[in-house]
């Protein structure tokens, strides 16, 4: 392995050893030796050095009080203390380990070691360097992908299109995670409704989740149906294998026939209420979206949606929501305020996603919450 060059402070009040670790390192670092601990402080201040090679016993500012100085200023600094006393050596360790130095050794020590030991501080220093390098390359990979999901959700809502009207709430978790949701007019009195979920969080699940509205978005556009969606949705994670899994419900409000036509692949209940029955659950129709499971043999379902009544779609993360005692907030609970709700849809989905965060007591999202609501308005 190639040797890193650094930076090395050498302290110590023996001239003669100070002399020493200056000759074994020099060849290969940059190395300044100071006889106390004040001038190699006042040093290191004016610029800060990779290694420290530090002497415990020493006049005036002892090795310990250096070295806590030290990692005050720079954190990063690694720092070797040297003793030159077999007494008391445990409580010297113990204290070393206390003031956050790397390396404990006792003198006299070969030249082996002294330069192993330096070699593999720079050596944690480097995949220090690296760690905190890829960590911010993830997180501004995650950035662009919350960005990216946020992209492809509608914007303008509440929004009324024909007799429908459309209003939604939203909150991402902070990892990236795979909800989606669209709404699309097919015509002047149909409108495309979609909440789907992928399973995961990350880079990978905010990509799926814009491969699956390109699908939708081009089986709509090419064959008009419901079930031609879900099958581009099947033949798109087919590459993937596995490991992605969707949810979704997808349906299609039609105003002229005050219908609803659906499907529900393993996603939570949609809830129509609002009009003059009771309100009706909208189970799964066909099991989740994956590689290797089919659809079912009739997957599409049709439900009256009369004028008046009202449709929820959601996702799961907003009410398996838990509180600091980890009690969920439920789905049940979720769906009886749904029914019980009255006024505009936009201040509907308002007041259910402020539960929800209620319920999280302030602790932020651990998966999205996503609410679509549309109304058939009586006129």
């Amino acid at each position: 392995m190639k040797t890193e060059h650094g930076r090395v402070l050498v302290v110590d009040d023996d001239a003669a050893m100070l002399r020493a670790v200056e000759r074994i390192l020099a060849p290969a670092h940059e190395v300044r030796g100071f006889p106390s601990g004040e001038e190699a402080l006042r040093a290191f201040k004016e610029q800060p050095f990779d290694v420290a090679i530090i002497d415990i016993r020493m006049p005036g500012m002892d090795g310990f009080q250096l070295t806590r100085a030290i990692k005050e200023a720079r954190p990063a600094t690694e720092v070797i203390l040297v003793t030159g006393s077999i007494s008391d050596l445990d409580e010297k360790l113990v204290r070393s380990v206390k003031e956050r130095a790397g390396f404990f050794i006792t003198k006299p020590f070969s030249r082996s070691v002294l330069t192993s030991l330096v070699e593999r501080c720079l050596e944690i220093q480097k995949l220090e360097r690296e760690r905190d390098e890829l960590i911010g390359r993830l997180t501004e990979d995650l950035e662009r992908a919350r960005r990216f999901q946020l992209a492809l959700l509608p914007r303008g809502l509440p929004k009324t299109f024909g007799r429908h009207r459309v209003a939604s709430g939203y909150s991402s978790c902070e990892t990236v995670g795979g909800d989606i949701f669209d709404v699309l007019p097919l015509s002047s009195d149909r409108l495309m409704l979609m909440v789907a979920d992928v399973a995961g969080h990350g880079v990978a699940a905010a990509l799926v989740t814009g491969m699956i509205k390109a699908a939708v978005g081009q089986a709509l556009q090419e064959q008009g149906g419901i079930l031609p969606a879900a099958r581009a949705i099947l033949d798109t994670l087919a590459p993937l294998g596995q490991q992605r899994v969707v949810t979704m419900f997808i349906g299609i409000a039609d105003s002229r026939r005050r219908s609803l036509q659906y499907l529900n692949a393993g996603h939570p209940p949609a809830l129509l209420w609002g009009g003059e029955r009771a309100p009706v659950q909208l189970a799964a129709t066909t099991p989740l979206l994956s590689y290797g499971i089919g659809l079912s043999k009739n997957p599409v379902k049709n439900e009256p949606f009369l004028p008046g009544e009202r449709l929820a779609l959601y996702s799961d993360g907003l009410y398996e929501v838990r509180d600091a005692a980890g009690a969920e907030y439920g789905r049940e609970r979720l769906l009886q305020r749904l029914a019980a709700a009255r006024g505009r849809l936009d201040d509907i989905a308002r007041d259910v996603m402020d539960q929800a965060k209620a319920h999280a007591g302030g602790r932020p999202p651990e998966d999205d919450r996503t609410i679509l609501l549309a109304e058939f308005s009586r006129s």
